[in-house]
């Protein structure tokens, strides 16, 4: 996209003066009107309209198959399974060689002990074109999973591949073999093998007192309006380290691309067995149930899109923006609903409450309470809303050619595309969630080893509404497809809830912060780490050379006795082996705020030991670092 951009601006420049399109382009009022004048330039200027994408390819499928295989061989199973789950996106629909890369995937699996994983790829492969001399081997496989999960189903599977047996073209010996090791598997007991756990199932909290304004969140926490912080949340009563303030759901969430082969595009969760789009490349699922759903909601429209917005260069905000309008619109079937609850936002009085629902609540579910998120549009360059603009006018020439979301394909060049009233409609709400998104979407993380990882993107209309401190007291955990809010400092009523916008004091310089806060969320942090200029991690001072009393320090030193275990026990992943440590940690956070100035390393500390606590309770993914020994 900024070959894009580049390209447009060299024309711009050959034909006019750079200065008087922004002067122009500065007198529109609304994110519509935007979106028809760059659609307008986008012809004027004789733009190259012209996209590419990738589609099924049987040739490209084999070959990522045999890079599988490779791995495989080499004894590395996770990015064997990996590579066949990419070479699965290209396979075409029912083929044979879909069939064989299901099989393959299976054997992968098998040798990782994802059984289930192994019987369902197992499954998919036999329910295809798949070559009768082989199916002994899938069935055996089939037996053995089956033996290994205490199933008796077993025994019918190895049955199954002794019928197989009999139809094959073998020598002699090798069959009499194949014999005896078959009916040795179902004269053997079903005994379970040892295998990983699964995550136990998480229960999400329910609040005794629901808060009357958010569903989502507990009767500690409400939204507060100045003029001067916006939109704010702040504590109705006192909260204490460890309490769940909220637990939202997002409206919307949104896959990095670069994780479609290793996450599910619908719920993002980790999967080794995903299966694919029917129609494109671009979208794996852990589940027929994803799959349809996605389907419904959103992935009928955007599934021609992506693919050429993905080799024009477009990230996760510019697919982001257009996945939210399609959301918003219903795939294009309720436009003139949407605009008059749209004008009524806009007209709405009481900027605290805007984009709550007619009961006067704030639901995650609603896109209203989407729409009615910051903007910056005010604050922003007139460059930066003319770049926004060229690239939203260009996913909605994409989105008129390759989806019905305007009732059928409209094959229109882009001036004329500019007096479609839908198609404006649909564009200019892309423009403003590309505004919305930077200020206000939350990234969707998981745990891997000892690091947090970005695999995603959610829009929370709730959570959009904490404002910043670069010492934040609060804390998140990705729960499936929840997000759990916990409190981490002791914070009192009528105190404002802070997060965090990606940017902690103990990280990063008060300069570098305030210039990344100042760029992307347009104001000047004045939270405590700013205006106090804290160090960052490796010069915060120890409880030790504070002007505390020798009494408080030898009680510090006696509340803090059990953090070095704490710590090894968390990053060992072995905290069940102390049932009483979140309390304890919890007590800790408590008591040492409440005896030290911070910055307190002590303090940071038990509040990151705290934070990895939460974060091995919530999305995990286990990357193997070693091949398979064989």
């Amino acid at each position: 996209m900024e070959a894009f951009l580049l390209d447009l601006n060299r024309k711009i420049l050959a034909r006019t003066n750079n200065q008087e399109l922004l002067i122009e382009f500065s007198q529109m009022q609304n994110d519509e009107e935007r979106v028809i004048f760059a659609l307008q330039r986008m012809i004027k200027y004789k733009m190259n309209l012209n996209y590419e994408s990738l589609h099924k390819n049987s040739e490209k499928s084999i070959q990522l198959k045999a890079q599988g295989n490779k791995l495989f061989i080499g004894g590395w199973d996770y990015k064997a399974v990996v590579k066949y789950t990419e070479s699965i996106a290209y396979a075409t629909k029912s083929s044979e060689e879909l069939a064989l890369t299901y099989a393959n995937r299976s054997a992968a699996l098998f040798r990782i002990e994802k059984y289930q994983d192994c019987i369902n790829d197992i499954d998919r492969a036999l329910s295809l074109v798949y070559p009768d001399k082989l199916k002994i081997k899938l069935y055996e496989r089939k037996g053995l999973c089956l033996t290994a999960l205490g199933k008796p189903d077993a025994e019918a599977s190895f049955k199954k591949a002794l019928e197989w047996l009999d139809k094959m073209s073998l020598d002699e010996d090798k069959t009499k073999k194949l014999k005896i090791q078959l009916n040795k598997f179902i004269s053997a007991p079903c005994v379970n093998v040892e295998i990983q756990a699964e995550s136990a199932k998480y229960e999400l909290p329910e609040f005794e007192t629901p808060n009357s304004e958010v569903p989502c969140a507990s009767d500690a926490v409400v939204i507060k309006y100045t003029p001067e912080l916006g939109r704010h949340v702040v504590a109705t009563r006192k909260i204490r380290p460890g309490e769940i303030l909220a637990a939202e759901k997002p409206f919307a969430m949104f896959l990095m691309p670069e994780n479609v082969y290793t996450h599910c595009s619908k719920c993002l969760q980790v999967s080794m067995a995903m299966t694919p789009c029917n129609y494109c490349v671009n979208a794996m699922y852990c589940s027929q149930a994803c799959k349809e759903q996605a389907w419904e909601e959103y992935h009928e429209i955007e599934c021609a899109i992506i693919g050429p917005l993905l080799m024009s260069g477009f990230n996760m905000l510019g697919l982001f923006s257009m996945r939210l309008a399609i959301l918003a619109t219903q795939k294009g079937k309720y436009l003139d609903k949407l605009k008059k609850q749209l004008e009524e936002i806009d007209n709405h009085k009481d900027p605290r409450t805007k984009g709550f629902s007619a009961d006067g609540k704030l639901h995650s579910d609603q896109y209203g309470s989407i729409y009615s998120l910051v903007t910056n549009t005010q604050k922003r360059s007139a460059q930066d809303l003319l770049d926004r603009a060229f690239k939203a006018a260009y996913i909605t020439y994409i989105l008129s050619r390759e989806s019905n979301i305007f009732g059928e394909k409209l094959m229109l060049d882009c001036d004329v595309l500019a007096k479609n009233a839908a198609a404006t409609f649909v564009g200019g709400l892309i423009l403003k969630h590309q505004q919305i998104i930077p200020s206000n979407v939350r990234v969707f993380s998981e745990l891997r080893g000892v690091e947090d990882y970005e695999n995603g993107a959610a829009a929370m209309p709730f959570y959009s509404l904490f404002n910043h401190s670069c010492d934040s007291s609060v804390t998140r955990s990705v729960q499936k497809d929840h997000i759990i809010l916990y409190a981490m400092y002791p914070i009192e009523k009528g105190e404002q809830i802070y997060d965090n916008y990606g940017v902690h004091y103990a990280l990063s310089e008060r300069s570098k912060r305030q210039k990344k806060l100042l760029e992307q969320f347009y104001f000047k942090c004045n939270c405590e780490p700013c205006t106090n200029d804290w160090p960052v991690y490796n010069k915060i001072r120890s409880y030790q050379a504070q002007l505390l009393t020798q009494h408080v320090k030898n009680r510090l030193k006696q509340i803090l006795r059990n953090h070095t275990r704490y710590i090894d026990l968390a990053y060992e992943r072995k905290t069940d082996q102390d049932p009483n440590m979140l309390n304890n940690l919890l007590r800790m956070i408590e008591e040492v705020y409440e005896l030290v100035k911070r910055p307190c390393v002590e303090l940071n500390n038990v509040v990151e030991t705290v934070k990895h606590y939460y974060a091995l309770q919530g999305k995990r993914f286990d990357v193997p670092l070693k091949p398979y020994e064989k």
